[in-house]
């Protein structure tokens, strides 16, 4: 289901997603604010406003996810756009790994096409792999704010690889590629993640509509990601709406967060 959905994902991501790149290594905590100097010169340029921390709460309030996880990311790098939290490095039964990341919008803007690179280290700094996202939700995240997705290593490998991320966005401008549908409805029913999710925008949609299901354990931490297709994959007039089933079959899900997103006029 992963690659299926990798797989038209990235091709779009290839063609939208542009410049504005940032590297950073794993997580980090947010910069010191340097103290400004008196001048007297009266033309001096004011400082910029201080970006507000978003949560996945903020998100949630606002529809652009649903579930029942309650995570609390660290802040990042001011003014930049970075890899905030990753899941620990777990190999699944075809040698791959999806590894589940936040990242954090710490600039002032409105971003849309994060698009998130990664390499795969051993202790003498060697790559050992090369992966990269394959979809972000909320796809418009606004300044300060959360976004989740995953890095897909097609490699099998070890736990102990060090990694470092890259990451690009873009500054939304006008109707975004990619489009966020309102979540109304998230449920943990057996093994899978169901729901509903509305285009509330004033534009019709196009599909495929991606619904990205990220997993956390009961504290709050990046545990797995699976991703899916929501139903009818057909063009979605303003108010109308989508369902769709996610299931983690054997994989531990405690807790959840799902986005489901679209394509805004092409």
């Amino acid at each position: 289901m992963n690659k299926r959905f990798g797989a038209v994902a990235a091709a779009l991501l290839a063609l939208a997603v542009s410049g504005c790149g940032a590297s950073s290594t794993q997580t980090g905590g947010g910069t010191a604010v340097a103290s400004s100097t008196e001048s007297a010169d009266p033309a001096t340029t004011p400082a910029p406003a201080e970006v507000k921390l978003g949560t996945t709460a903020d998100a949630i309030a606002a529809g652009w996810l649903a579930g029942n996880a309650k995570p609390n990311f660290p802040a990042g790098g001011e003014g930049k756009v970075d890899v905030v939290a990753s899941a620990p490095i777990k190999v699944d039964m075809i040698g791959s790994v999806t590894l589940p990341v936040a990242v954090r919008n710490g600039t002032n803007e409105t971003i849309t096409n994060v698009d998130v690179s990664g390499a795969a280290m051993d202790a003498t700094g060697k790559i050992l792999a090369s992966g990269r996202s394959q979809g972000f939700t909320p796809a418009v995240v606004p300044a300060g704010g959360v976004s989740l997705g995953y890095v897909y290593f097609d490699a099998k490998l070890p736990t102990t690889a060090k990694l470092e991320f890259t990451v690009a966005s873009k500054p939304l401008e006008g109707d975004p590629y990619f489009q966020d549908l309102k979540v109304n409805q998230a449920n943990a029913v057996g093994t899978a993640v169901t729901g509903k999710a509305t285009n509330t925008s004033k534009n019709n949609l196009n599909g495929p509509y991606g619904v990205h299901v990220t997993c956390f354990d009961a504290k709050g931490k990046l545990l797995g990601s699976r991703t899916g297709f929501a139903s009818p994959d057909a063009d979605l007039a303003a108010g109308q709406s989508v369902t769709f089933q996610v299931d983690f079959y054997d994989d531990p899900c405690p807790t959840f967060l799902v986005g489901v997103s679209g394509f805004g006029p092409l």
